[in-house]
């Protein structure tokens, strides 16, 4: 570990800061509260550093600076509409800052509105075109006997297991998709007793559904506890190596 100059400084910043983190094991305590506030803070700013030097300014700023809001609006035609959004958001920014106060907050809305649904509609839109259409197209095409793997040379019951390998693990998958997706089917009939039952069949996959959601939940859990676990020995190790290599400096 180098302890020289700058990164001697860096190391023992690094150091009082885990165990600040670390001072959590016994207790909810000021030092805590001040690491944390540490880290919301440099990662605000760094996100905002980069929100301006990649975003607002090059996309906002520069056009304003270097051709001004005349020739914006002279060149927006020929460029495809770009003085028109880069107008357009200066509108919203401005209606934006409209929510400081409480009199005009009501104006302010409309940005908020478009952010939400845009930010929305590309989450949503990611996670079909990226992630449910491609799974899908994936085990269906994982059900065409083409993609097996060939048989290798054995008794039939190993052919056998080699052939149904595959094919189980994509009805499991199916299965599980199905059944969690009916498992937000909350349509429900009215039952005699007055108490909303959902239909028999969409009851039980619905109960399937809830099963695969449990075990991708403890999954997630489990990978994450790992995950925390595997953090924490990286930083006693660092905190030991630390210890060690200044009192042998010493």
């Amino acid at each position: 570990m180098d302890l020289s100059g700058i990164e001697l400084i860096g190391t023992i910043l690094a150091a009082l800061l885990t165990v600040m983190v670390l001072s959590y094991l016994i207790g909810d305590n000021p030092l805590f509260r001040m690491a944390t506030h540490i880290f919301i803070g440099v990662t605000a700013g760094y996100a905002g550093a980069i929100a301006w030097h990649n975003v607002l300014k090059p996309a906002l700023v520069d056009p304003l600076l270097v051709e001004g809001l005349p020739g914006i609006l002279s060149g927006s035609i020929f460029s495809g509409g770009r003085g028109v959004v880069i107008i357009g958001a200066w509108v919203l920014i401005a209606m934006l800052l409209l929510k400081l106060s409480p009199s005009t907050s009501r104006w302010g809305s409309l940005p908020l509105v478009i952010m939400v649904g845009v930010g929305t509609a590309v989450v949503i839109g990611g996670a079909i075109t990226g992630t449910l259409i491609p799974q899908t197209g994936a085990a269906v095409r994982s059900l065409n006997p083409g993609s097996f793997p060939p048989a290798s040379v054995g008794n039939f019951f190993v052919r056998l297991l080699e052939w149904l390998e595959p094919m189980i693990e994509v009805l499991i998958v199916l299965t599980g998709t199905i059944c969690t997706l009916l498992y937000f089917n909350f349509t429900a009939r009215k039952s005699p007793t007055g108490i909303g039952e959902r239909p028999g069949l969409i009851a039980w996959a619905a109960k399937i559904g809830k099963g695969f959601i449990a075990i991708t939940f403890g999954t997630m859990y489990a990978g994450a506890l790992s995950t925390t676990l595997i953090v924490l020995s990286e930083r006693m190790d660092f905190l030991v190596k630390l210890v060690t290599d200044l009192i042998s400096a010493l």
